[in-house]
């Protein structure tokens, strides 16, 4: 395996805008960093369960891939679209930001759903990892890495709404909008 390779794939997936990275930015946005930490800490933990579970699950679930990739891809679309939906058309009103605050269990629930993670895991474990190495100690050590450096990139686009907070703040309108419009744009990029 080309450990360069390796590394361009979960490094450029990972930073890229996805749902997750849209919506711990939009938390961030709406709370700062750490105002919005029960809902980030469940995207990094489901993020990582997500990838224990494709690292135990890869071979029997790559057979199962056909079958059960149509109602994955659907069922995040729609999960996508409300989203995007409730970023987009809430009314900015004045209420106490503790009741407004996602939690830690909507943000890991999104995240094992989340079918740009899922499809990431896969591709990970059957691309990079697993043809190339059959050892259980260098498969938890590229798993582990392909985790902590999507825990990374998951921080760097909440620490960005957190740091720009102001100026979305001064464009609100403008900025749920252009995140209800990404989230949208990642529902229909499911089914390219």
């Amino acid at each position: 395996m080309s450990i360069i390779a390796f590394l361009s794939y979960v490094i450029m997936t990972s930073i890229t805008p996805g749902p997750s990275n849209i919506l711990m930015m939009n938390e961030a946005q709406r709370f700062g960093f750490t105002g919005s930490w029960r809902f980030s800490s469940g995207i990094l933990a489901g993020f990582a369960v997500l990838g224990i579970l494709s690292g135990a699950f890869t071979i029997s679930l790559y057979n199962w891939i056909p079958v059960v990739e149509p109602y994955f891809k659907l069922a995040g679309a729609c999960y996508l679209i409300y989203l995007a939906l409730q970023v987009g058309f809430t009314k900015n009103k004045k209420q106490d930001s503790t009741e407004a605050r996602s939690s830690f269990i909507s943000g890991f629930i999104f995240q094992l759903i989340n079918i740009k993670s899922i499809l990431f895991f896969l591709t990970v474990m059957s691309a990079f990892v697993l043809p190339f190495n059959h050892s259980l100690k260098s498969t938890i050590y590229y798993l582990a890495l392909a985790i902590v450096l999507g825990w990374l990139a998951l921080l760097l686009w909440s620490g960005f709404g957190s740091v720009f907070k102001r100026v979305f703040a001064k464009h609100d309108r403008v900025f749920r909008v252009l995140m209800c419009l990404l989230l949208m744009y990642s529902a229909v990029s499911i089914f390219r």
